[in-house]
Formats: C-alpha cells, sequence, structure tokens
C-alpha cells in the first residue's frame, strides 16, 4: 500500500472520528456544562444535549441543525425549562454585571434550523416578556414555549404548564412532528398555532384546560390526529383559510365553557377551509360541534371563490354528542359530504345546511335534535339514507329551498317528519319511511312544484298535509294507520294527488282546497271496491270531504310501492 493510501486512511478516520455525535451534558454536578446557552454554543450537527434535573431559565435560539436536546430525569424530577434569565445566573456566569436588565418571560426555546428535537422537559413561565421589547418574536404568532422558524423538527414528550402566552407556535414551518406533549392552563393564547406553516403532523397530545385549542392561520396540508383538546375556554381546533387539513380520531370535549363570547366554544371550525374530519369524538362543547363557514362570502358572484371558500369537505364517521347549538353546521360552503356520522342530544339541530349547495348528507344516525336535518337556502343538497329519531321538532325541515332532495330516510318519533316550507320549490322526497309523528308531511308557505312519491308513512295523526301549497305532485306514497291521510287547507290549489294507498286510517283525505285527485285515468285507493272490468278502477267517483273536490277514478286495488 503507498504512502499516499495510507495517509488518506488516516485522514478519513480522522475525520469520521471528529464527525460523530457526541452527548453533551448540563447540570449542576458532574457535566459538562451547567448552563443549556453555553451547550448549544459548543454543540455540532448530530450532537444530543442532555439536560439533567433541575430548573433552567431560558430563552434559547438554537441554530445548528440535526441536534437533540433532551431532558433526563436524574433523580429530581424532569428538567424545567423557565422562559426568562434571572440576575442570579447572570451573576454567575458573569460575576460583577449585576446592572444587567433581569428578563422574565418571553419564548423558552426558539428553534430556527432544520431537524432539530427537543423533548422531554417540563416548560413554562411564558409570558410577556419584562421589559416588554425584549426578545425578537414579535409576528402573527408573538411569544411561546417552543417556537419553530424551521422544517422537519420535532417536539416531543413535553409538558407545557403555567403559561400565559401559546405553548407550541410553528411560523413559516413545515413537516414538523408534535407529538405526545401534554398542555394545559394556557391563559391567553393558543396550546398550538400554526402560521403559514403546512405539512406538519400533530399526534397524540393531551390539551386541557388553555384559552384555545390548536389554530391554524394560511397553513395547509396539516395533519391532526390522536389529540386530546378538552376543556378549552374558546374553540378547540380553529383552521382559518387552511386548506387539506386532516382531523382525525381526536377526542375534543366540553371546549368554550368558560368563554366570554357568544358564538365561541366550538369543538371545530373551518373557515375559509377545506379537509377531512373523520372519526373523532366531539362532546359537550358549548357551541356547535362542527362548523364549517365561508367568509367574505357576501362579495362572491359565482362560488367556490378561492381561498376565502369552505368547500368539498368531507365529515365522516364521527360522534357528535351533547354539544349546545348543532351537532353539525354548514354556512356559505358547496360541495361538502357530511357522511355515517353518529349525531345525538345536542341542544340544536342535528345537521344544518344554511346558504350551502349542492352538498351531501348521507348514513348519517341523528337523534334527539330540534330539527334533524335542516336546510335554509341551501340548493341542490341531497339528504339520502339517513336515520332520524326522537327530534323535538322536525326530521328533515327543507325552507325555502330549490331543487334538493331527500331519498331513503327513514325518520322516527319526530312531531313532523319532513317539513317543506317558504317557497321551497323542485324537491324530490321520495321512499322515505316516517312513523309516529304529528305531521307525517307537510307542505306550507307557498312551496310549489315538488314531487312527493314512494314514501311510506304511518301511526301519525296526519300522513301529509298541504298548507298554502301549490302545483305539488303527491304520488305512489303509502299513509296507513293514521288519523287522517292527506289534507289540504283552502289556499292549497293545483296540487296532483293519486296513486296513493290511503287505506286503513281513520279518514283518508279531507280537501278544502282546489287540487286533482286523479291523473285523467287513476286516482288514489281508499280500500276493497268494485271493478267490474278488471281494470282496477272502481266504477264509481268518490268525493273528497271538505270541498268539492273529487277522485273520478278511485282505485279498486292497493297503490303505491
Amino acid at each position: 500500500m503507498g504512502r499516499f493510501a495510507v495517509e488518506s486512511i488516516i485522514l478519513l478516520i480522522a475525520f469520521c472520528s471528529l464527525s460523530q455525535a457526541a452527548t453533551i451534558t448540563v447540570g449542576e454536578k458532574g457535566c459538562d456544562f451547567y448552563r443549556i446557552e453555553a451547550a448549544l454554543d459548543s454543540a455540532n450537527p448530530d450532537d444530543v444535549i442532555e439536560v439533567h434535573s433541575g430548573e433552567y431559565w431560558v430563552n434559547l435560539n438554537i441554530t445548528t441543525p440535526f441536534l437533540t436536546l433532551r431532558g433526563n430525569d436524574t433523580g429530581g424530577g424532569t428538567p424545567v425549562l423557565r422562559a426568562g434569565s434571572s440576575t442570579a445566573e447572570i451573576e454567575r456566569t458573569s460575576p460583577g454585571l449585576t446592572e444587567m436588565v433581569e428578563m422574565s418571560g418571553g419564548t423558552a426555546v426558539a428553534i430556527r434550523a432544520d431537524f432539530v428535537t427537543v423533548e422531554s422537559f417540563v416548560i413554562t413561565g411564558v409570558t410577556w416578556p419584562i421589559p416588554y421589547d425584549t426578545g425578537e418574536h414579535r409576528d402573527a404568532i408573538g411569544h411561546a414555549g417552543i417556537k419553530v422558524y424551521s422544517d422537519f423538527n420535532k417536539i416531543a414528550n413535553n409538558t407545557f404548564v403555567g403559561n400565559d402566552l401559546t405553548a407550541i407556535g410553528l411560523m413559516n414551518a413545515s413537516n414538523n412532528q408534535i407529538i405526545g406533549n401534554t398542555i394545559k392552563d394556557v391563559s391567553f393564547g393558543y396550546a398550538m398555532n400554526l402560521y403559514n406553516s403546512h405539512a406538519n403532523n400533530i399526534e397524540k397530545n393531551t390539551i386541557v384546560q388553555n384559552d384555545w385549542g390548536i389554530e391554524l392561520q394560511r397553513s395547509d396540508s396539516n395533519t391532526i390526529t390522536e389529540n386530546e383538546i378538552c376543556e378549552s375556554a374558546n374553540d378547540g381546533i380553529w383552521a382559518v383559510n387552511s386548506n387539506y387539513t386532516m382531523i382525525t380520531e381526536n377526542i375534543i370535549s366540553r371546549n368554550g365553557i368558560e368563554s366570554k363570547y357568544e358564538g365561541n366554544g366550538k369543538g371545530i371550525s373551518l373557515v375559509g377551509s377545506e379537509g377531512l374530519i373523520a372519526n373523532n369524538v366531539i362532546s359537550f362543547n358549548r357551541d356547535h360541534g362542527i362548523y364549517i363557514q365561508s367568509i367574505f362570502w357576501e362579495y362572491c358572484s359565482e362560488p367556490p371563490c378561492g381561498a376565502e371558500e369552505s368547500y368539498e369537505n368531507l365529515v365522516i364517521g364521527n360522534r357528535i354528542q351533547g354539544n349546545g347549538r348543532d351537532g353539525v353546521r354548514l354556512e356559505k360552503t358547496w360541495r361538502n359530504n357530511v357522511i355515517d356520522n353518529n349525531i345525538t342530544s345536542n341542544h340544536g339541530n342535528g345537521i344544518s345546511f344554511i346558504q350551502s349547495h349542492n352538498n351531501t348528507a348521507d348514513l348519517n344516525n341523528v337523534t334527539r335534535s330540534d330539527h334533524g336535518i335542516f336546510l335554509d337556502r341551501s340548493n341542490y343538497t341531497k339528504v339520502n339514507n339517513n336515520t332520524i329519531a326522537e327530534g323535538e321538532k322536525t326530521g328533515i325541515l327543507f325552507w325555502s329551498t330549490i331543487g334538493a332532495s331527500a331519498y331513503n330516510n327513514t325518520i322516527l318519533d319526530s312531531p313532523v317528519g319532513v317539513s317543506v316550507e317558504e317557497s321551497s320549490s323542485g324537491l324530490a322526497i321520495t321512499e322515505n319511511r316516517i312513523r309516529n309523528a304529528t305531521e307525517g308531511m307537510n307542505i306550507s308557505g307557498g312551496s310549489r312544484e315538488n314531487q312527493v312519491t314512494g314514501n311510506n308513512v304511518s301511526s301519525s295523526d296526519v300522513g301529509v298535509i298541504l298548507v298554502g301549497a301549490t302545483r305539488n305532485l303527491i304520488t305512489g306514497n303509502v299513509i296507513f294507520d293514521s288519523i287522517l291521510g292527506i289534507v289540504a287547507d283552502f289556499a292549497s290549489r293545483g296540487n296532483s294527488i293519486y296513486g296513493n294507498d290511503l287505506s286503513g286510517n281513520g279518514e283518508a283525505a279531507r280537501d278544502e282546497g282546489d287540487n286533482l285527485w286523479d291523473d285523467g285515468s287513476r286516482g288514489n285507493y281508499y280500500g276493497p271496491g268494485s271493478c267490474a272490468d278488471g281494470d282496477g278502477v272502481c266504477e264509481g267517483s268518490r268525493s273528497i270531504p271538505g270541498g268539492k273536490n273529487v277522485d273520478r277514478f278511485p282505485l279498486a286495488r292497493r297503490a303505491g310501492p
């Protein structure tokens, strides 16, 4: 082997030796340093700074990449990082310099390098710094327990307690992992606050009794999963202009109980945002369980209108219970899907669509709410395959809505099964099952040109009631075991009512208006009748009580599904 080759190998070994990660210890006795700042100054990439039990006053600024800052309980408890710097510590490091100003509060740890890990500390004392203008964190987030300005970092297994301001803040920071932290008692700020920070993972954190839970602003593609977010003074999760957010398998409960502000205390709030809300438990929050809203909608002529709009959200598989207002509420949003949720005992509606078009509510189980599913000026929305029970008011309510549909829903034990009100038109109410209602279906308030077909209504006071309704089609329905089958008031005109099975009711029909009870060849079935020619139509006409209306072609055989 030549001399040059030998020297090259020696240099390579020396380089590798120099580049090997070192473990630097910090503590009162027997350690490399007793100040964390000094350890940071001496550290190289890949080094581990191990901080022993004790309390450390810090305003750390980490600028070395691939660094691990780790707490180690050496018998005196988890190491505590207290935000600020004490005069006593300055005295120890620079004797005689007592004229230096003591600083308390501020940010405990600022991470400005990539691939940094901070784990296993108690972090406390984060407040506005004294003097107030000390520190450099005057941005959208402000001071925080740990403030991240960089990418691919990990914040894990820390406990944040006794802080006035935000525990964990991310500013222009992406692809970070925030895992297994406990955050409690943030009195003015957020447990976590992300601003312009993307593709971060927030997982398995316990967030309890803070001012706010998790806030995202202009932050896309973040994942919030398996966290417990409870007893915040305000909202549990609040996302503004943050798209492709995945909020899954969290427990979000009892938020907003102590809020000073009306409307705060939502479990999850998406404003001008788009994302997935799946398999969460959302319970006993002061306001809505899930709230999705567009912002600046009044300036929008043709939705969607960019980042200010909420649309194409998927709300699926959540258990939503006992919230102070609606279980799920969507305002001024489009093309959302609310699917397979269990929504029970909320103190408003189960699901509300307010000025929200082209949405779908499918396969939900909604019990014990005001209105099970409520559509207010929400056009072309589909309400399909839901089970709605024990409502205080209405199973499904359409209010001033155009072109929507209700198909194959089961509605039990509600005062009104389906209600069509306030000039709603072009609706398709098809193949629903309604049982034990005061009014099975109510069409009123100038509602017109709706189709009510193939429904099954039983054990109700009135199967279908029309009040001020015009030009609606009511056909192929089975109404039985009710006091009255179909009733129309004096202001209901031009409705076509035929092909329905009205047998088995106390009174089949009553009409004070001017409506059509047959289509010119067949009417409705009221019970067995004579049919000499075998065409299924009785030989004589049938007068409809209440006015001058006549079914000219009553059926001799059962009609409808």
